[in-house]
């Protein structure tokens, strides 16, 4: 296969997010010949060894074998794209020889710029990431100091049912009160455990245990929590988490 019509795989456990990637890919890039689309990483290093492609997208955290082993123990080199929604790994395997990362939800632009770091990467020898290393993430946000009127209160995580962008501060709701921090949503996404806590659009960050109800809405999805009346709406960027619910 000629290098102007790259191989490539694509590993990624979310089936919504592993389509988009591929049509999102085409449309960039027409030449791709895209050889596998698989879901966890004991497939995917299966995949690399049979088929050998020049490129692969590889989700870091896959049932059997994570992405980082994947790029480690992989026998054929490939140049490397990492999909994670921890920045903490990415940027680690991107200073160590991956081509790019991309982070969850997927960006357009985001993906545009990774293929034209591809075609510019295509022509040289694929990074050796056999001794790839990359610390972990710091550990979840556990307590939260937040304000209450003239109070301070230390306020559990595990108690929060949604954080809420009011003006300069996020507003912290639970069953029992609400309080604001200085926090930004952004900087609160990074900190949060990431399986517990889901951000559906710029202003709000839900509890995915406090979540009541999802409902078509508008041709998007709102959701509503428990012991509340609002519909919370979805943006578009932040739906692919509610398909395998």
């Amino acid at each position: 296969m000629s290098v102007n019509n790259p191989k490539v795989l694509i590993a990624e456990d979310e089936a919504i997010l592993r389509q988009e990637l591929q049509s999102t890919l085409l449309q960039l890039w027409p030449e791709l010949d895209i050889i596998a689309t698989v879901d966890d990483g004991i497939k995917a290093l299966h995949a690399i060894a049979e088929l050998r492609p020049e490129l692969a997208f590889l989700d870091v955290h896959m049932p059997g074998l994570s992405g980082i082993d994947v790029a480690r123990l992989a026998q054929h080199p490939c140049h490397i794209v990492f999909l994670t929604a921890h920045n903490d790994y990415a940027v680690d395997a991107f200073d160590q020889g991956a081509v790019d990362y991309l982070l969850k939800p997927l960006d357009a632009g985001r993906l545009a710029l990774a293929v034209q770091r591809l075609r510019l990467r295509l022509s040289q020898q694929p990074a050796d990431l056999s001794a790839l290393q990359v610390k972990k993430p710091q550990e979840a946000l556990r307590w939260i100091q937040a304000s209450v009127g003239n109070q301070i209160r230390f306020i559990n995580v595990s108690d929060v049912l949604c954080f809420r962008a009011d003006s300069k501060y996020t507003k912290v709701i639970t069953t029992r009160l609400e309080a604001y921090i200085r926090t930004t949503i952004k900087d609160l996404t990074a900190q949060l455990d990431a399986d517990k806590f889901w951000q559906i659009s710029r202003s709000n960050i839900v509890s995915v245990a406090a979540i009541d109800a999802v409902q078509r809405s508008d041709g998007g999805l709102a959701l509503r929590l428990q012991n509340g009346d609002e519909w919370l709406a979805v943006s578009q960027a932040y739906q692919h988490q509610f398909r395998q619910m």
